[in-house]
């Protein structure tokens, strides 16, 4: 993917997360993936989650697609 598409979706989540009261805490900066905070009033867009089982430990982890940018909830 081009580097100014993925630059773009990079910003657009992050002012939708910002604007919805969310935190930004990173991001990948080859592929279109953030990693943020939800609001406090809890998650505005739809979430998807995807479970990993390791060693007999389970872990969730929650997932949305804001405009192209997928946005991994920690």
């Amino acid at each position: 993917m081009e580097k100014q598409t993925v630059n773009w979706r990079h910003s657009r989540a992050r002012s939708e997360i910002h604007s919805h009261g969310g935190r930004v805490t990173g991001w990948h900066r080859g592929f279109p993936i953030v990693y943020a905070l939800p609001p406090l009033s809890g998650p505005v867009w739809p979430v998807t989650e995807l479970i990993e089982v390791l060693d007999g430990v389970r872990k969730v982890t929650r997932t949305s697609n804001i405009d192209g940018c997928t946005v991994i909830w920690g």
